[in-house]
């Protein structure tokens, strides 16, 4: 007589994808950020911030609290209506609100930038 695992194949199913979940969201994690700053050339994360007339979409979304979505939304804004002189401006666009106009305007203001 063979004896019989009694833990049930979708115990084991579950298990692995929350195991490779896991280990994916601590791969996507990356690595902290002094250990970034260690191996990275002297000034090179104290880039100047993208220009909002200017930049690409994968240049805005270095901006905080500007995806994917947005970034696209202030390039297509500026082909329609011109160029973005100042983060006040970005109210004019659908899906951005104050709170992510102040959070460009913080960033674009901090030292260094």
């Amino acid at each position: 007589m063979e004896a019989r695992d009694s833990t049930p194949a979708w115990f084991w199913a579950l298990a692995g994808f929350l195991f490779a979940t896991a280990l994916l969201e601590l791969l996507a994690r990356g690595p902290d950020e002094p250990a970034l700053r260690a191996r990275t050339p002297a000034g090179f994360l104290d880039a100047a911030a993208p220009d909002l007339a200017r930049s690409s979409p994968r240049e805005l979304r270095a901006l905080p609290g500007i995806g994917e979505t947005r970034a696209l939304a202030i390039a297509r804004a500026r082909h329609a209506q011109g160029p973005i002189a100042s983060p006040d401006e970005l109210d004019r666009i659908r899906g951005i609100g104050p709170a992510t106009v102040e959070r460009v305007r913080a960033a674009l203001a901090r030292p260094g930038r």
